[in-house]
């Protein structure tokens, strides 16, 4: 059982009491499902019966979906690792906290953690403005249209996704990820009616890692690079000059130039004025159109939200 009682809801820890549950199951360093973690994290906490069938609006057990919350913030934290789909490991800083006893982890604590803080700052430069303070967000939502809260959550809730689509990009092959930047563009409608796509990376071809053919004789291609680097690593003014180059040994004028980190400013500037057209795609920019586009993602849920039809009450 847990040391100390978490604060609940709906008779239940929130996510911020599933934390140290989770930490503590994970604390003997197994690799776990997380369906097993789930139950085992319930079992900790000692929820009963009746607590484990009450429900989410979307069907979902309560406590199955805050467990597996806690699970997702751990890996962007860097508390746990996910060495494969739907399987976690505890890391050496999850240790640290799991060895602390908690009664609870706020997401708050987690900026203790460099990957966290990493993650917190894209989120903020997604939403376009520094993260406000939980009694700022209190106070501004108090005479706020319902309407803009909802549109602002459903911005937040996009911002969290991209950012984490953004980190899977990343993680995979950079085979994937020339195939992933490929059907972005296709998605957005760059083959035309009758063009063709094609993945080049494997066969190096000259520094091209794909093309798309916009018309069935080929006499408009567009030219595609893809750098999978570390957000830590931008791509600077070479890589750019390089694919200029492989452009005009193709007589080609049209570029697309994708990486999963950002673009120097002297990279900027060489694409500005390359006698190519190069349009260059950092990671944030690209992550947005995957979302833009439903390319690596799917629809979660819908909401309908009504009004009153004031003609229905118009009497003749």
């Amino acid at each position: 059982m847990a040391q100390s009682v978490p604060t609940c809801e709906e008779g239940i820890p929130t996510i911020d009491g599933f934390r140290p549950a989770v930490l503590a199951v994970m604390s003997d360093g197994a690799a776990r499902k997380v369906r097993d973690i789930r139950e085992a994290a319930a079992d900790y906490l000692g929820l009963t019966d009746e607590q484990r069938r009450k429900l989410i609006p979307t069907g979902q057990p309560i406590y199955r979906n805050r467990a597996s919350w806690a699970c997702s913030s751990f890996v962007k934290a860097g508390l746990l690792s996910r060495p494969s789909k739907g399987v976690y490991v505890i890391t050496e800083d999850g240790k640290v906290v799991a060895n602390r006893q908690l009664a609870e982890y706020s997401e708050a604590d987690m900026c203790e953690w460099p990957m966290w803080q990493q993650y917190q700052s894209e989120i903020a430069q997604r939403r376009g403005h520094t993260l406000p303070s939980a009694q700022q967000i209190s106070a501004d939502q108090v005479d706020e249209d319902p309407q803009i809260r909802i549109d602002q959550l459903v911005r937040d809730v996009n911002a969290e996704v991209e950012t984490e689509l953004r980190q899977m990009l990343f993680d995979s092959s950079p085979e994937f990820f020339e195939k992933a930047v490929i059907e972005l563009l296709w998605a957005m409608g760059y083959g035309g009616h009758s063009g063709t796509k094609e993945h080049l990376g494997k066969s190096g071809d000259g520094g091209v890692d794909g093309v798309i053919r916009q018309d069935p004789l080929g006499l408009q291609n567009v030219y595609v690079q893809a750098k999978r680097y570390a957000q830590t690593n931008p791509v600077g003014r070479g890589p750019i000059h390089e694919f200029a180059g492989v452009m005009a040994s193709k007589a080609a004028d049209r570029g697309v130039f994708i990486t999963s980190s950002t673009f120097t400013k002297a990279a900027l500037e060489a694409a500005k004025y390359m006698r190519s057209n190069i349009v260059l795609i950092d990671g944030i920019q690209l992550t947005s159109l995957m979302l833009a586009y439903g390319v690596g993602v799917e629809k979660s849920q819908t909401v309908t939200l009504y009004r009153v039809d004031q003609d229905f009450f118009a009497e003749e």
